[in-house]
This record gives structure tokens, sequence and C-alpha cells, in this order.
């Protein structure tokens, strides 16, 4: 049998570095980062949350053509936003899952973004 970093059961150690790659339209609304593939989504309809992607990061990539306001753990005042730019990207930390992420899109478009789960804890 083939060792599976991902799947070590018996063994000393277990990959738990879970990262994953996502692409999800965001609205001029505010629109929850599913870290899943929304099945019927289309460019008018509104996001069904999907339950996330378990992180404890996640880097964002703004493909809209405009600004993104970034908003997380439920907090949506302007005042607890970041703002990114058009081809711009930032990293957010200390999350739990990507749904605690929300966006709201100045124009309509595509972002890009990968989870990242990274666990130093040896004790299993």
């Amino acid at each position: 049998m083939a060792y599976n970093p991902n799947n070590a059961v018996g063994t000393e150690y277990v990959n738990t570095n879970i990262c994953r790659s996502f692409k999800q339209y965001i609205f001029t609304s505010l629109t929850s980062l599913t870290g899943a593939a929304v099945p019927g989504l289309t460019t008018t309809s509104s996001p069904v949350l999907t339950g996330g992607m378990v992180c404890s990061e996640v880097t964002i990539i703004n493909k809209t053509t405009g600004d993104l306001s970034l908003y997380d753990r439920g907090f949506t005042n302007v005042n607890n936003s970041l703002l990114i730019g058009t081809g711009e990207s930032i990293t957010l930390r200390g999350l739990t899952n990507v749904a605690q992420v929300s966006a709201i899109a100045a124009s309509a478009g595509t972002v890009y973004y990968r989870t990242q789960y990274f666990s130093s804890n040896p004790s299993r």
C-alpha cells in the first residue's frame, strides 16, 4: 500500500496542511466566500452559502474591474472593511472558515482565493 500523506492512519505523521483554490463571482451586495462551487450560480442570482472551507488564512486576489471591500466575522460596517484595488491581493489570518469572509465589489466580477490551514500542534 502506497503512503498517502493525507490519510496516514496508523502512522506517526498526518498532513494537516489542507489548502484549496477557488474562483467566485462577487456581487455589488454583500457576498460570502463560499469555499465551494455553487450549483446553478449565475451572475444575476444570489449566492448560496455551501458551508465554506476550514482554514486559518485566506489569500484573496481581486480580478473585478473595481475596488473590493472585504469584511470578516460578520462586521459589515464600512469602518471594519479592508479595501483592495483591481489586481491587488491580501492575506487574511486568524480565521477558522473562509465563510467568515464577505466582500462587496464596486463593479461585480470574479475573485480568486486560496484557503490554507496550517497547524504546528504536534498533539493528536
